[in-house]
């Protein structure tokens, strides 16, 4: 069954989306390279030492300890996504509780509606922020939002359903649970925050509870779906090469038709993977600036006489009830 939750606020958490503008610059002449490589081994250090008991039945976060009697070290369980931020290469790190979460993972232009904790990357473990008894939301797209959690959120799984949350809080079927170890170039970075040093990575236990999947263009596609090959980068998916890529363009192809009229996702579950694909050339025509494969792009075929996008208007030479930018033989 699919989720449906209706929010009306979005709520946040303060560290985590801290600005870094104004005297919160960073300064240019640092090391961030440098720092990204002292990092990574601080962090390759801790997974050596330490292990981890996942989370069971409804318990919203795991366990780490130092191997006393030889349990498995996190760095035996971990994954590592690589990561280029600001010109800088990083290495995140993550364990994925299992079982995984029974829904879908979001990608870096969703909303995620989430459970954490935020811990030390030390001998002491402090929590310096934790969010556990009701969800709260992060876009993930926004340009505040500490960048680990932007490309590590997308690594997890989010539920499938609710399971509560009338008149008590909101809870799900199998949320995505897990742990993530970040570097500080893609937390607080030589700044540091508040209780948080400078140059400080960090560790974030999750719990992914649901997803706001994003439609930045508006064009009934999620964005999701927008990025053609992929990789979870939207800026270079730009099928008409007009430097608008498509999770922001509603005219992908450039026709003259927008996204929304072409037929891109007949049974409306802003998935284009039943698009209308009118001359089966394997391009759908929402994609495809020749719509009927008859060799005049569709913008010269009068699709769209009154430019409004819509091609309710198209002309048709031939009366068949075909409009010419859908048919070869008009």
């Amino acid at each position: 069954m699919k989720i449906k939750i209706f929010i009306f606020s979005l709520v946040t958490g303060a560290l985590l989306f801290h600005s870094c503008k104004g005297t919160d610059t960073p300064k240019d002449d640092f090391d961030y390279a440098g720092q990204a490589l002292i990092d990574d081994d601080k962090i390759n250090e801790f997974l050596e030492t330490h292990f981890y008991t996942p989370p069971t039945g409804n318990e919203n976060f795991g366990v780490i300890d130092t191997i006393l009697n030889g349990e498995t070290p996190i760095k035996n369980i971990a994954e590592v996504k690589e990561v280029e931020f600001n010109k800088v290469d990083y290495k995140l790190y993550f364990v994925k509780a299992l079982p995984e979460g029974s829904g879908e993972s979001p990608s870096i232009l969703d909303k995620v509606f989430v459970k954490y904790q935020g811990i030390t990357l030390d001998a002491e473990k402090k929590v310096f922020d934790e969010v556990a008894v009701n969800y709260t939301w992060f876009d993930l797209s926004d340009p505040s939002l500490r960048r680990g959690w932007t490309y590590g959120l997308p690594n997890f799984k989010a539920a499938s359903n609710i399971i509560s949350g009338v008149d008590q809080p909101i809870e799900f079927d199998q949320p995505g649970r897990g742990v993530l170890f970040i570097p500080s170039g893609l937390a607080y970075s030589n700044l540091g925050y508040g209780s948080i040093p400078p140059n400080t990575p960090l560790i974030f236990h999750i719990k992914l509870g649901f997803i706001d999947r994003d439609d930045s263009d508006l064009d009934g596609i999620y964005s999701i779906y927008e990025d053609l090959n992929g990789d979870n980068d939207f800026v270079n998916d730009d099928t008409d090469g007009d430097k608008r890529p498509n999770y922001a363009d509603d005219d992908d192809d450039n026709d003259g038709l927008k996204t929304k009229y072409e037929t891109a996702d007949p049974n409306e579950d802003h998935n284009p993977d039943d698009a209308l694909d009118t001359d089966n050339d394997g391009v759908p025509n929402f994609l495809d600036n020749d719509d009927d494969g008859d060799g005049i792009i569709t913008a010269l075929e009068e699709a769209d006489p009154n430019h409004d996008g819509n091609p309710d208007d198209a002309v048709d030479s031939d009366g068949d009830q075909i409009p010419d930018y859908l048919d070869p033989t008009n």
